[in-house]
């Protein structure tokens, strides 16, 4: 299997797109380290389907991920528990639709330090231990908001530009130590968290702006993920994957 004998850590793997990226990279046989930061509840039932599902030894851990030192100490047990990390997918994120002049500082800066500044602790932690061992893959969940820019959703959609201006430049930083650094973009993707929050009539509008008239699902993410992240995809560095059902065309 792709990921037979490999370890990956998904942030924000108890639900949604992370929870199917958790559960798409068990499948293809991986050990799969989640992190969540309140929903314990769901990250214990993610957990418990796949190591009964796959027989793996994979388990979950409570973080902060805007914490470096938390981090930087979360990632290091992994190490030490399970001697590598071989691929990383920084899925963790937050959202706010708030129009920009009634939207606080506050919110904008929960967003930044959550998605920019998250992604950041997160890479910087586990970036030693994939360049010195000269291998490892590191995914950036973006969104099409980061490229194409969506009303009233103007801190998440600079937060998932700066996350593909970010991969862009770590993909060349890492490049000569074999360590890819891709992004994949997500549409509009159905049972996630943001998603539901969005209301009916513009979902019927977004809709028909889509080629393929219908909302993708987190499987169908996590698919694109699992490839990107693979040796399948080992001449790939420094892109951002588009899986939006033609939404940006």
């Amino acid at each position: 299997m792709l990921f037979s004998n490999k370890v990956a850590v998904v942030t924000g793997g108890s639900q949604g797109i992370g929870r199917a990226i958790a559960v798409r990279l068990a499948e293809l046989g991986a050990t799969v380290i989640i992190t969540y930061h309140k929903s314990s509840e769901n990250a214990e039932k993610t957990i418990k389907y796949i190591n009964e599902k796959y027989n793996t030894n994979s388990k979950s851990i409570q973080l902060d991920i805007r914490n470096y030192e938390d981090v930087q100490e979360s990632i290091n047990q992994v190490i030490n528990d399970y001697n590598t990390i071989d691929v990383l997918v920084n899925n963790a994120a937050i959202s706010a639709e708030r129009a920009l002049a009634i939207n606080s500082l506050d919110n904008w800066n929960d967003i930044l330090s959550t998605n920019i500044m998250g992604t950041v602790n997160c890479i910087k932690a586990v970036s030693l231990h994939m360049l010195m061992k000269k291998t490892g893959s590191i995914t950036n969940i973006s969104s099409i908001a980061g490229l194409k820019g969506i009303p009233k959703l103007s801190s998440y959609s600079a937060s998932k530009a700066g996350i593909i201006g970010l991969t862009k430049s770590l993909s060349k930083e890492f490049a000569s130590y074999n360590v890819r650094v891709n992004a994949v973009a997500p549409g509009y993707v159905s049972d996630t968290r943001m998603f539901n929050q969005i209301e009916e009539k513009d979902l019927a509008v977004y809709k028909k702006q889509i080629d393929l008239n219908r909302f993708g699902n987190p499987e169908e993410i996590a698919r694109a993920v699992s490839f990107i992240c693979s040796d399948d995809a080992s001449y790939i560095t420094g892109q951002t994957l588009v899986v939006d059902g033609g939404l940006s065309n």
